[in-house]
């Protein structure tokens, strides 16, 4: 299969590693689907924590797949698109998921890391937000989780000038957790997803609910309305014509 997600067990550690090698792990609807169903199966498997990967060395993520957005019939709410949707499972499932950076991270591949407990990473991933670059107006909900991550001045800089961001800085900026050598990052996060699995579960689950409560939010109608106004205004912006 072109596009899938690999799931392999380490004892109570499952690794979920994103295939679509053709496409540096661009992520499609079917892999988002195959990972939220993951997120909300493997608990009831014995599955206790999980490392989230890219196949190869050289992607974490690219982002998503280009190829698989809507087309001119069909619309995706924001808030409501299938990275969303794999996110929420995630946020709201019992298991805390390690994100081993492999290589490249970037646009949803860096949405889908940062909503991810801890990552790691080795010296030379880079991390990129490439929304303003490539034209697309960003949801407040996705806003949010980098403001409460990084703060707002650097969540300014991350998605307005869509510059690539190196291990280091990410690291002082808190979008990586720690930087361990190249052929350490899968182990490494397996140690930690390990580590936080013999703990109580209960506890687990617990701290990271309440920590999720502590994000800074909007209403669900409020961010819609702001969404829908910011996409209003940038395709009147954009038309040639004005």
């Amino acid at each position: 299969m072109e596009d899938s997600v690999e799931i392999t067990r380490h004892d109570e550690v499952a690794v979920l590693t994103l295939s679509h090698a053709a496409r540096h792990n661009s992520l499609t609807p079917r892999m988002l689907s195959q990972l939220a169903s993951a997120f909300e199966e493997l608990p009831h498997r014995g599955v206790r924590a999980a490392v989230l990967t890219g196949s190869g060395d050289r992607a974490f993520s690219s982002g998503f797949d280009i190829r698989a957005l809507p087309g001119p019939t069909e619309v995706w709410t924001p808030g409501d698109t299938p990275l969303d949707r794999t996110i929420s499972r995630m946020l709201k499932g019992r298991l805390p998921v390690i994100a081993a950076l492999n290589g490249l991270t970037i646009g949803g591949g860096l949405e889908l890391a940062c909503a991810c407990d801890l990552r790691v990473a080795h010296a030379g991933v880079e991390l990129e937000m490439p929304a303003t670059k490539l034209g697309i107006v960003y949801s407040t909900t996705g806003f949010a989780r980098f403001v409460a991550l990084i703060g707002g001045a650097r969540t300014r800089d991350l998605f307005l000038t869509a510059r690539r961001i190196g291990a280091d800085e990410a690291l002082a900026w808190g979008l990586v957790s720690r930087i361990v050598p190249a052929a350490e990052v899968l182990s490494a996060s397996i140690a930690l997803a390990r580590l936080i699995a013999s703990y109580s579960t209960e506890a687990v689950f617990a701290t990271r609910r309440a920590l999720e409560a502590l994000l800074p939010t909007v209403s669900p109608a409020d961010a819609l309305a702001l969404d829908a106004r910011a996409r209003a205004t940038f395709a009147l912006r954009s038309r040639p014509d004005l």
